[in-house]
C-alpha cells in the first residue's frame, strides 16, 4: 500500500495567505471546492492548489473566482489582487482598516505552527490573556472601536484554543517583570490572570520566561515580535503594531531574530522562580 504523502508546502507566504482568504470567501458563499471548480470550469485540483497556496493564482482567475462567490467588495478585491500580483514578495503588511481581510492570518499561522516564540517585553502576549483580562484591555484602549470588541473576543478564543488542542505547538514566551506589573494595575482581573499564567507555565509544551529588566535598557529590545515555525512556510516573523501587522519570511530577517532570541534566552529565568512582581528600575 503506498505511503500517504504530506501536502506540498505553500508556494510563498503571500500565496498561502491569499489561499486562506479564498477559502474563507468560498465558505462564506456556501461553495465546496468541487462545486466552485465546476462553476468556474476549472479542474478541482487547480482550485485546491490555489486554496492551499501551492500555486500562484493569476489575477484574471482571482477576479472570476470573486465574481462567482459574489464577493464584490472593491477594497477587498484590490487588496487581494495586489497580494496576487506581488506573490514573490517575502512579506505581507496588513493595516487594520477598510476591510475584513486578514483578520485571521495570525490565528492561521499559529495553528499551522509546530513551535512559536513570543517576545513581549512590556506586556503579556494576547494568547496568554484570560477572557476577562483581554476584555478589560480592549475596553480601555482608545484604538479599539467598541463595535469591534465582540469580533476580537471571538478571534482571541480561537487563538487560545491553540494551547489546549490535542497536539499543541511548543510555545516559548519571553516577557519582563514590567509586563507583570502592568497587568497588576488591573486589580479586578490580575489575580485570575496571574494564576492563569502559572497554570499555563506548568504545561509541558509551554515555557514562560522572564527577562532581567536591565536588558531592556537597549531601545531595540522594546519592540515585541513572534517567531513561528510553520509547516507550510518554514519560519515566519510576526511584527505587530497598534494599527497593523507585518509578516515576513525574508531569510536575513529570520536569522536576525533567531540570533536575538538566542541572546535573550541567556538573560531569562523561568516564571516559577519569581517571588516579587513589583517593578524594577531600568538603569539609565
Amino acid at each position: 500500500m503506498p505511503n500517504r504523502r504530506d501536502p506540498s508546502p505553500a508556494h510563498t507566504l503571500r500565496t498561502w495567505i491569499l489561499g486562506r482568504e479564498i477559502r474563507r470567501i468560498m465558505t462564506d458563499a456556501g461553495h465546496t471546492n468541487n462545486d466552485l471548480a465546476r462553476l468556474l470550469g476549472w479542474h478541482p485540483a487547480t482550485l485546491s492548489r490555489y486554496v492551499n497556496g501551492q500555486r500562484h493564482i493569476p489575477p484574471a482567475d482571482l477576479v472570476h473566482l470573486l465574481i462567482a462567490c459574489r464577493h464584490t467588495h472593491r477594497t477587498d478585491r484590490d487588496q487581494l489582487l495586489a497580494l496576487a500580483a506581488d506573490h514573490h514578495t517575502p512579506h505581507h503588511w496588513h493595516d487594520h482598516h477598510d476591510t475584513g481581510l486578514y483578520a485571521h492570518t495570525l490565528t492561521d499561522l499559529e495553528h499551522d505552527s509546530t513551535a512559536i516564540t513570543y517576545y513581549t517585553p512590556t506586556s503579556l502576549p494576547d494568547i496568554l490573556h484570560t477572557p476577562d483580562y483581554y476584555h478589560a484591555l480592549l475596553t480601555a484602549s482608545p484604538l479599539v472601536p467598541a463595535d469591534t470588541i465582540p469580533t476580537r473576543l471571538a478571534a482571541h478564543r480561537a487563538r487560545c484554543q491553540l494551547l489546549t488542542r490535542k497536539t499543541p505547538p511548543a510555545v516559548t514566551v519571553i516577557l519582563s517583570n514590567l509586563a507583570l506589573f502592568t497587568a497588576a494595575n488591573r486589580d479586578k482581573t490580575f489575580p485570575d490572570q496571574l494564576q492563569h499564567l502559572y497554570t499555563l507555565a506548568s504545561a509541558p509544551t509551554i515555557s514562560i520566561r522572564v527577562l532581567n529588566l536591565p536588558a531592556l535598557a537597549s531601545p531595540h529590545l522594546i519592540t515585541p515580535f513572534g517567531l513561528l515555525h510553520t509547516t507550510s512556510r518554514a519560519e515566519v516573523v510576526h511584527l505587530p503594531t497598534h494599527t497593523a501587522n507585518l509578516y515576513t519570511e525574508d531569510p536575513h530577517t529570520i536569522r536576525t531574530y533567531e540570533t536575538l532570541l538566542t541572546d535573550l534566552a541567556a538573560e531569562t529565568r523561568p516564571l516559577g522562580t519569581l517571588t516579587d512582581h513589583r517593578p524594577q528600575r531600568i538603569p539609565a
